[in-house]
C-alpha cells in the first residue's frame, strides 16, 4: 500500500465509448484538486453539483456532474469526489491528465488496483470480508455468485465467522482459567462434556458452511489441478504454457512424461479472490487392451492414477476433441475438458464425445489460455464447486478448514481435559488464529496486499 497522505485518482468506469464516464478521487487534497479543475468553487459539503471542468489553463470548459463526499462519511473515509463527464476517451484522457498535473498541497497520483477499497478498510469503513465482497461482486458471472458477494458485502458471512470466533475465544478463556486453577480441585471453569458439546456445535457449523466435501489439497492449503489424458495429448506443452516457462520435458514421441510434475500456478490476476493452485502434469493414461507394460511404465501409470484420485479439478486433455471416457477419472469429479491442439482440425468423426463444452486452446502460441485459466480459477474458487456456501473464496476456505481441524483436535484432547488442559488450549489457540484471519483481527501486510491487488483500478 502506498502513502495514505497522497490524493489518488482513477477512471472508475469501463474503458471505451459510453454516454457517461466516471473519474474518482480520494485523499486529503481532493477538495483543493476539485476546486482547481472547475470554474467555480464547489461547496465543502456532501452533494451533487453541476460544474464546468477546465481541460487546460485557458481552453474550453467541459460540462460535468460532480458528486462531493466529505470524510469520514464517505466510502474511503476521506474527502473524495467523482466527476461524471461524456464518455469520450479523448475527453477522459485530457481531464485525467489535467487532474494529475494540477498543483495542490497534497501529492496527486494514479490509484493502484483496489486502493480505494483498501483505504475504506484501513479507515474502518468496511471489514476485510466486505472488501473481498467488492471484488467478488465485480467478478460475479451468475446470480449465485452475485448473491454470495452480497452476503460478504452486507456482513452476513462476517457475522457468522465472528460468532464462531467469539465462541472459540470464550472457550479458550475457560480452558486457560482451568489451567490457572489446577491446584484447586473444586474449581472447574468448564467440564469436559460441556466443552465437547460447545466445540462440536462450532465444528458442525463450520463444516456445514464449507460443505460436505472439503478437498484434501485445499485442507492442506492449495487446490490440486491435474492434467489428464492419453500419451501425446499435449498435456506437458499445455502445462508449460500455463506456467509461462519450460518445466516439463516435451517431445513428439508418446510417453515422454514418466514422473508426476507439480508446480504452483498463481491465478490471482485472472479472477478477484483467486489464488494459487497446485498444477500437476501426469504421465499419459495407457488405454491399450493387451495390458502389456513394463515395470517403469506400470509405476508411472499407478502414480498418475493416485494423483488423479487426490486431485480437486481434472483438466481432461484431448488433441482432437473426442474425450473418450476414462475409468481413471472419478465419477462426480470436477472436470474441465480441454482440446489441446486447436491449431489442428478436430476429429469428431471417431467414436467419443462430440467436444461440446470443451475449451479449445493452442499451447504453442497461447491462444485462449486466458479463458482456460479463468475456468480453472472458477473451478477452484467460485460457487458450488467445493462446498455448500457459494461465498467461499480460497482464503476463507483454507482458514475455515484449518479452524475445523484444530477444533477436531481440541475435542479429542478434551476427553483428558483435567489431566492435560494445555493440549486443548493449544488447539483452541490455533482455531482462534485461523478464524481471526477471517474476522480481520489479524491481517499481515502481505495478506492485505494480495487481497487488494486482485481489484481493478478505480475500486
Amino acid at each position: 500500500m502506498n502513502a495514505p497522505g497522497d490524493t489518488i485518482l482513477a477512471i472508475a468506469s469501463a474503458p471505451g465509448w459510453s454516454a457517461r464516464a466516471i473519474i474518482r478521487a480520494s485523499g486529503p487534497g481532493s477538495a483543493a484538486l476539485l476546486n482547481a479543475i472547475v470554474d467555480e468553487p464547489i461547496p465543502a459539503r456532501r452533494g451533487v453539483y453541476v460544474a464546468r471542468a477546465k481541460l487546460s489553463g485557458d481552453g474550453p470548459a467541459l460540462a460535468v456532474l460532480v458528486l462531493r463526499f466529505v470524510g469520514p462519511r464517505s466510502y474511503t473515509g476521506e474527502d473524495s469526489f467523482e466527476i461524471q463527464c461524456p464518455g469520450n476517451p479523448l475527453l477522459i484522457e485530457r481531464l485525467m491528465n489535467r487532474l494529475l498535473t494540477l498543483s495542490t498541497p497534497a501529492p496527486t497520483r494514479q490509484a493502484n488496483p483496489g486502493e480505494f477499497t483498501a483505504r475504506a478498510f484501513l479507515n474502518g469503513r468496511i471489514r476485510m470480508e466486505q472488501a473481498e465482497g467488492v471484488a467478488a461482486m465485480v467478478a460475479a458471472r451468475s446470480a449465485e455468485q452475485a448473491d454470495a458477494a452480497r452476503r460478504l458485502l452486507t456482513g452476513e458471512t462476517g457475522h457468522l465467522h465472528q460468532a464462531w470466533a467469539d465462541e472459540a475465544l470464550g472457550l479458550l478463556a475457560l480452558v486457560e482459567a482451568g489451567i490457572d486453577f489446577t491446584d484447586q480441585e473444586d474449581v472447574i471453569p468448564i467440564d469436559a462434556e460441556s466443552l465437547d458439546r460447545r466445540l462440536g456445535a462450532i465444528e458442525q457449523g463450520i463444516r456445514d458452511h464449507v460443505g460436505d466435501r472439503v478437498p484434501r489439497a485445499i485442507s492442506a492449503g492449495i487446490p490440486a489441478v491435474a492434467l489428464v489424458g492419453s500419451p501425446s495429448a499435449g498435456k506437458s506443452t499445455l502445462f508449460n504454457a500455463l506456467l509461462g516457462r519450460e518445466r516439463s520435458v516435451t517431445a513428439a514421441e508418446p510417453g515422454t512424461t514418466r514422473d508426476v510434475v507439480r508446480e504452483s500456478l498463481d491465478l490471482s490476476r485472472d479472477i478477484p479472490g483467486g489464488g494459487a493452485v497446485d498444477l500437476i502434469d501426469l504421465p499419459g493414461l495407457d488405454r491399450r487392451e493387451d495390458g502389456v507394460v513394463g515395470k517403469a511404465e506400470a509405476a508411472a501409470q499407478r502414480a498418475a492414477r493416485e494423483s488423479i484420485a487426490a486431485s480437486d479439478v481434472i483438466l481432461h486433455c484431448d488433441p482432437s476433441g473426442r474425450f473418450l471416457p476414462d475409468k481413471a477419472i472419478p465419477s462426480g469429479a470436477t472436470v474441465i475438458r480441454v482440446r489441446t491442439k486447436a491449431d489442428l482440425p478436430a476429429d469428431l468423426d471417431e467414436p467419443g464425445d462430440d467436444g461440446h463444452g470443451a475449451i479449445a486452446v493452442c499451447a504453442l502460441d497461447g491462444w485462449r489460455l486466458g479463458p482456460l485459466r479463468r475456468a480453472i480459477a472458477d473451478a477452484t474458487t467460485l460457487p458450488g464447486r467445493f462446498g455448500a456456501d457459494a461465498g467461499l473464496i480460497p482464503r476463507h476456505r483454507r482458514s475455515l478448514a484449518q479452524a475445523a481441524d484444530a477444533i477436531t483436535r481440541a475435542r479429542k484432547a478434551s476427553r483428558d481435559l483435567l489431566r492435560d488442559p494445555a493440549v486443548v488450549a493449544e488447539s483452541l489457540r490455533l482455531a482462534c488464529d485461523a478464524l481471526s484471519d477471517l474476522t480481520g483481527r489479524v491481517s499481515p501486510d502481505d495478506v492485505l496486499g494480495r487481497i487488494f491487488a486482485t481489484f481493478c483500478v478505480g475500486k
